[in-house]
């Protein structure tokens, strides 16, 4: 087991979580301001994730009548963000997971055998009343879903960006 790696995923999933948060910063930033009279662009910059996306969300649906798009592509766009829309919250609530767990290194004769995550949070089931916990072994696999998830959010994202920058109106 290489902990290098499993580490060098993790920092390559927050750093790729932040590229996608930024995108979408970059989306509101051009609604609000198309023709970027005012830089740096002060707004959406304290946001939170979840406020984030949601105010871009409303911003860029308001703004896609003004693109004069086909409306089977306006209608795409339109399903496609409900969808990525939650694609967002899971790989969100994954970030967050990771970022706020606890790693443990767990050896044997001086070796590392295995690296778990722990959440320090330990929830309660409803309806059992029985602890739940939540933790995982890593690998170097671990984020693979999270990565491809990404990367679906980075081209829909890219895609509604591209749009605006040729469709919206710059008045």
């Amino acid at each position: 087991m290489d902990e290098a790696k499993i580490y060098q995923r993790i920092g390559e999933f927050v750093v790729s979580f932040q590229w996608i948060e930024n995108r979408i910063r970059e989306i509101g930033w051009f609604i609000l301001d198309p023709s970027r009279k005012d830089w740096p662009p002060m707004p959406l910059r304290n946001l939170s994730g979840a406020a984030l996306f949601s105010e871009v969300r409303r911003l860029f649906l308001a703004a896609l009548p003004n693109c004069q798009l086909d409306s089977e592509l306006e209608d795409e766009f339109k399903t496609s963000f409900a969808t990525n829309a939650l694609l967002f919250e899971d790989v969100r609530r994954a970030r967050n997971r990771i970022l706020h767990s606890t790693f443990i290194e767990l050896k044997a004769g001086g070796e590392l055998q295995e690296l778990l995550r722990s959440n320090p949070r330990v929830t309660v089931d409803a309806e059992t009343g029985e602890l739940l916990f939540d933790q995982e072994m890593l690998s170097e696999q671990s984020f693979q879903q999270e990565f491809e998830d990404m990367a679906r959010l980075a081209f829909f994202f890219n895609r509604c960006y591209i749009q605006l920058i040729h469709r919206l109106p710059q008045s």
